[in-house]
């Protein structure tokens, strides 16, 4: 059985499913999915699989029915499609909401749930925040230390969420505490949560420029020309001062503010055919 609700990728999807029904019956082909989803080309549902032409909504339920998805299933595919042809950042949230929602039900083991964890960026300056200030239960004060700040129930709910992941605890005191000294990601960053948190980082740098004095910021921008030889060497340094600053929290002595660390590099022309 395919579990549907742990694909971000519908052409991943679909070959899984089309690979799970071949395998139960070697008879199923293209041309019996073509006929039993309506298409007029068997070769349409391998353009599909290798990019080269898109799904429409119509063809979607289509293929829901062709591969006998349940109705929340279905749901769940058509959302998916939806969110993987997204032409903005607003429109992929919105999906990627509903599509939290659809999945929330399947959200069992602590390395789904921790998607949550990446859902609010205050969630992680919270967590950094134990690692100095000793907090008891006043969600009031923990929300105005942020910047910028957040309401006492956001404060309450990442302190809840937090504790539910096993990322903090209440030590015998009645003060809560984290339990590891540093939380990193996967380097595929493949997660699509991750990759809301990043737009939400980048929102808060823009919004440190008018609340910060400039001591109390670094911002530097280098725009250069370089090859992909160069650029993969860029990356190798910055994933190795990454680790070197890892490390200097990881033995800070004494702790008084969180910071958000940004390292940004991006292509301002064309690469190949490319935008």
């Amino acid at each position: 059985m395919i579990d549907i609700y742990k694909y971000f990728d519908f052409r991943l999807l679909l070959k899984d499913l089309f690979d799970a029904r071949k395998k139960e019956n070697p008879h199923f082909s293209y041309r019996v999915l073509a006929k039993k989803a309506g298409f007029k080309s068997a070769g349409y549902f391998a353009n599909l699989l290798s990019g080269k032409c898109n799904l429409s909504l119509t063809v979607a339920y289509k293929l829901s029915e062709a591969f006998n998805l349940k109705k929340f299933e279905a749901e769940y595919f058509v959302t998916l499609v939806l969110f993987n042809l997204a032409a903005t950042h607003a429109d992929k949230k919105k999906y990627y909401d509903k599509l939290l929602s659809l999945k929330r039900a399947e959200l069992k083991t602590l390395d789904e749930r921790q998607f949550e964890y990446f859902g609010e960026w205050y969630y992680l300056a919270i967590r950094e925040i134990l690692d100095y200030h000793l907090f008891k239960g006043d969600f009031k004060e923990l929300a105005k230390m942020l910047v910028p700040g957040i309401t006492p129930a956001q404060a309450k709910k990442a302190i809840e969420l937090l504790e539910s992941l096993g990322m903090i605890r209440k030590n015998p005191f009645g003060y809560y505490e984290k339990l590891d000294a540093v939380v990193t990601t996967p380097n595929s960053w493949q997660s699509q949560a991750i990759t809301f948190y990043q737009y939400q980082s980048l929102d808060l740098a823009k919004q440190a420029f008018d609340i910060w004095d400039r001591k109390l910021r670094d911002v530097s921008t280098l725009t250069l020309s370089i090859s992909a030889d160069e650029f993969k060497k860029i990356q190798e340094k910055i994933n190795q001062v990454q680790e070197e600053i890892l490390l200097l929290a990881q033995n800070a002595k004494k702790t008084d503010r969180v910071y958000q660390i940004n390292f940004y590099s991006f292509p301002l022309t064309r690469i190949g055919d490319k935008p």
